[in-house]
């Protein structure tokens, strides 16, 4: 028989009590969003332009 694993909670993001952190968190995770946005922009822009 397989031994019983405990239940444990886990919290992999816990946001953090100083205010400067907490702007640096959001700069983070809104500059990994827009240069998502701004790659896939420039991909289609890039294949529109190789196709004439």
């Amino acid at each position: 028989m397989a031994k019983a694993h405990d239940k444990i909670d886990r919290n992999y993001f816990i946001p953090s009590r100083s205010p400067v952190c907490r702007v640096l968190e959001t700069v983070l995770i809104w500059s990994v969003a827009v240069a998502g946005i701004v790659a896939g922009i420039s991909t289609i822009v890039f294949q529109l332009g190789a196709m004439r």
